[in-house]
């Protein structure tokens, strides 16, 4: 099964799969209802949302170490390419409204990290890298 909406797919994003090359990645992508989630952003924004990174299989260098999935290998959590602090604290702000409780912001690399974590429910988590 192929997860898109109106305004992400893996053709045109192709970085919501995995993107390790092991030879057993799954190429697995985030879960529907957090991209349906992420549609909402987008639509409230108002312009287009570079994905640098979504679903990651176990594989991934950057989930290898872990002793526990984290977003991305849950399917649950996205990066976004930003231009600044600006841009961060506004697609934080939208995420909120539609759901996202976990963010992560580099500015080093041009990224905002969103993620859904049901396990703090209301409450939010906030990094910086």
């Amino acid at each position: 099964m192929i997860i898109e909406t109106e305004h992400f797919n893996p053709v045109s994003d192709p970085k919501l799969l995995c993107t390790c090359g092991h030879k057993d990645c799954d190429k697995r992508s985030v879960k529907l209802f957090f991209l349906n989630m992420l549609e909402l952003v987008r639509i409230d924004y108002g312009m287009p949302m570079i994905v640098t990174s979504g679903g990651r299989c176990s594989y991934h260098p950057n989930e290898i170490h872990r002793s526990e999935p984290a977003d991305h290998q849950k399917q649950l959590g996205i990066d976004i390419k930003i231009t600044g602090l600006v841009m961060a604290m506004k697609l934080m702000a939208i995420g909120v409204r539609h759901g996202f409780n976990a963010f992560g912001i580099n500015l080093t690399s041009g990224f905002i990290h969103m993620g859904y974590r049901l396990e703090i429910g209301n409450k939010m988590a906030v990094w910086g890298y």
